[in-house]
């Protein structure tokens, strides 16, 4: 009993690994659309990280001017520390600009092309001209 639950159990995770489904997210305007979006949230994060930079930058200089200097450890890291915040979320949009590179690059390497391709027909090559090329470069 238990090897024909142990077979049944995999022949259900087998078939689950084999079968195949067509995603047709590959085509040349789904790229475009994602590389727009991606751009889109790279320059949204690098706008915020650099206006969280300037915010900090703009606290540090108001507190930096009411503290006095000469008692050594009172010294208020608040705008330091915010503006420090700002410069990561500013190189986390990196990744961003990086990946809408590649979608863009994909989606332009994507064509429609004129080829003569001779099939046999009915005894009879025939040509047909229309083809999808997928340039890939390494």
């Amino acid at each position: 009993m238990k090897t024909v639950l142990l077979y049944m159990l995999t022949l259900l995770f087998v078939t689950n690994i084999f079968s195949q489904t067509q995603n047709p997210s590959f085509t040349k305007e789904n790229y475009l659309e994602k590389s727009k979006k991606q751009k889109r949230t790279g320059w949204i994060i690098l706008g915020t990280g650099l206006g969280l930079g300037a915010v900090g930058g703009l606290v540090q200089l108001r507190n930096s001017n009411t503290t006095s200097y000469g008692s050594g450890f009172d010294f208020d890291f608040t705008g330091v520390y915010i503006a420090i915040g700002g410069g990561v979320v500013a190189l986390a949009s990196i990744p961003c600009f990086i990946s809408a590179a590649k979608n863009k690059k994909m989606a332009l390497s994507i064509t429609m092309n004129q080829q003569n391709i001779l099939l046999p027909i009915n005894n009879e090559f025939v040509i047909k001209h229309p083809s999808l090329s997928l340039k890939i470069e390494l």
